[in-house]
């Protein structure tokens, strides 16, 4: 039970129908979810608009209705209903933005108790923000985890439907976060989190920026690069530290304009505070792992002014192949010196590294690499197969299919990567949604066909895989690209168990 003033004393809005009560007691933007006495936050999806479901809340019992300016019709309610109960509606420019308002009052501000740690940008998110997190848990500290893997805290562990929770998700679990003694929490934050207001509120201790690229970019997510560009810097107009990827060409527009109050650098550009060069890439019978020498400046650029610099260096070794994974700890290191994290958590963190589905080793074999990876488009996927040619491989078997329901030109695109950089590729199902997985393979094979890529098809995932594991030679990379660590697979509408880490696991070979 909340005082409704005080939920709404950030809120923009006004009453157009009805008295509003003095108590409610419970929030819901889902109307399925409203209990007697609610206040029904309606917001607009990309698939439904909670403005049609306004008589079904008021049915259930919703006493305030919180509507977008505008969206309100009399005849969206149930007239019986309305007879038989008194409700108010109210109506506000942004409805999104105010169920995140709404929100942090309900869960008492939990985010003014935690220092905060954001990770943004189209690749790298998972990896860094999870990096991060296992520096600064080897280090002793109390911190939470927020992203497309898990949102965890110690024992606690729940899974959540999109990378950066709804406003009221997120709320809620910053306050179970709190309440059982957590002090930090690293989170992803997308671009979608960002334009969808999910964050509103949250002053950033520190954000990361990892790298911007042409992606989400279509019906129900961007409308052009600029906008996602936009959305992306949102993120450092909430913070007061921001460390950016040097040798990003978009990282001085994300600096441009926003809150920080110090900013760190990081790359392979010598001006970069934390430097990274003479990396040597590092293979075992059934690991791949990357070397580099760090050179820290420690500078810190604030606006328009440098900190007097100190310099120091430092070996690093990190259990995760690439020039990507070079950028990834860079990032982690900058962030974790900001809080005083010792230099031997740091290394526990990284010699240990397993991120789940993010370039994951799997011990199948002694002779050859297994490797499962959440590569679902083409640019993840060359970006992936390039970093195993560097390390020589004898061969790099592909096994992928792509998700039904999104953008078609996906499939043409990964087969033609995957026909250009792998020397054998196995076509088989994803997630097929409500679409034919015959139909999803033929567009793969097309782009195959336009590489002149060496390929078989077998739609059952379970059996494609062990096909490719069973015809690795040594020294051979098996790629398993698409799911990373989803644990199902999605087929008209319907989830069904399936995790390709087990499948692989269930081959091992010796």
């Amino acid at each position: 039970m909340r005082q409704t003033k005080k939920l709404l004393q950030e809120l923009n809005c006004r009453c157009i129908r009805g008295e509003l009560p003095r108590e409610v007691k419970q929030v819901a933007y889902d109307s399925r979810n409203v209990e007697p006495g609610g206040l029904f936050v309606c917001i607009r999806g990309s698939r439904q608009d909670g403005h049609a479901f306004i008589r079904e809340a008021v049915e259930r019992g919703a006493v305030v209705i919180l509507t977008e300016k505008g969206a309100w019709k009399e005849e969206n309610s149930s007239q019986e209903a309305a007879k038989q109960q008194k409700y108010c509606v109210l109506e506000t420019p942004d409805t999104r933005a105010a169920l995140a308002s709404i929100a942090r009052q309900w869960f008492d501000n939990p985010q003014e108790k935690l220092k905060i740690v954001g990770v943004t940008g189209t690749k790298g998110k998972t990896s860094t923000a999870w990096m991060i997190w296992k520096m600064f848990t080897a280090d002793g500290k109390k911190c939470g985890l927020i992203g497309t893997i898990e949102v965890c805290y110690g024992i606690w562990q729940q899974t959540i439907r999109n990378t950066t929770p709804e406003s009221y998700e997120l709320y809620e679990i910053l306050r179970k976060m709190v309440d059982q003694g957590c002090q930090y929490v690293v989170m992803e934050v997308s671009s979608q989190a960002l334009k969808m207001h999910r964050v509103d509120g949250i002053m950033f201790d520190a954000a990361v920026f990892t790298n911007l690229r042409e992606d989400h970019i279509g019906a129900g997510e961007h409308a052009d690069f600029a906008e996602y560009m936009a959305c992306k810097q949102r993120l450092f107009c909430q913070c007061r530290t921001g460390i950016f990827n040097q040798d990003d060409p978009y990282w001085q527009e994300m600096w441009r304009g926003s809150s920080c109050e110090r900013v760190f650098t990081y790359g392979f550009s010598r001006q970069a505070d934390y430097c990274a060069d003479r990396v040597q890439l590092l293979r075992g019978s059934d690991r791949l792992g990357v070397q580099y020498h760090l050179t820290r400046h420690r500078t810190g650029k604030n606006q328009g002014e440098m900190e007097a610099a100190s310099e120091n260096s430092w070996n690093v070794v990190v259990n995760a192949p690439g020039k990507f994974s070079v950028y990834n700890s860079l990032a982690a290191i900058a962030v974790a010196e900001q809080y005083q994290i010792s230099e031997v958590s740091m290394e526990k963190a990284l010699h240990t590294l397993q991120v789940p589905g993010r370039i994951e080793m799997l011990p199948v074999s002694p002779r050859f690499i297994v490797i499962v990876d959440y590569a679902h488009n083409a640019m993840a996927l060359d970006a992936l197969l390039r970093t195993l040619r560097d390390y020589h491989p004898g061969r790099i078997i592909c096994i992928f299919g792509c998700g039904g329901n999104r953008a078609a030109e996906r499939r043409f695109q990964m087969g033609e990567v995957a026909g250009r950089l792998a020397d054998l590729v196995v076509v088989t199902t994803d997630n097929p949604r409500e679409e034919n997985p015959e139909k999803i393979a033929d567009e793969i094979c097309v782009g195959l066909n336009a590489a002149k890529g060496t390929y078989g098809r077998i739609p059952d995932r379970r059996q494609a895989i062990a096909y490719g594991i069973s015809h690795a030679k040594p020294g051979d990379i098996v790629v398993i690209a698409g799911k990373g660590h989803e644990m199902y697979q999605e087929i008209n509408g319907k989830k069904y168990p399936m995790d390709d880490r087990e499948l692989a696991m269930k081959c091992k070979v010796w």
